[in-house]
């Protein structure tokens, strides 16, 4: 049984249940570049490790900048 650890990739309804947004917003995330994804065929798919540094990204801006 494969555990969602062990994929290497997500669809964008996956995407927008792990970031509890529309599918709306996530394909606006892919449109701008801010979430980078391949289309092997037909479906566009989310590698975790792409999903992974949109999260880290995400949280570095909630933030705010750095430093005085």
């Amino acid at each position: 049984m494969t555990t969602q650890r062990d994929r290497r990739y997500h669809t964008i309804e996956e995407v927008a249940d792990i970031l509890r947004c529309s599918l709306s917003s996530v394909r606006w995330y892919l449109h701008t570049g801010r979430l980078q994804s391949i289309r092997p065929a037909r479906r566009r798919l989310i590698p975790v490790e792409a999903l992974e540094a949109f999260i880290a990204l995400g949280s570095r801006e909630a933030a705010g900048p750095e430093g005085p």
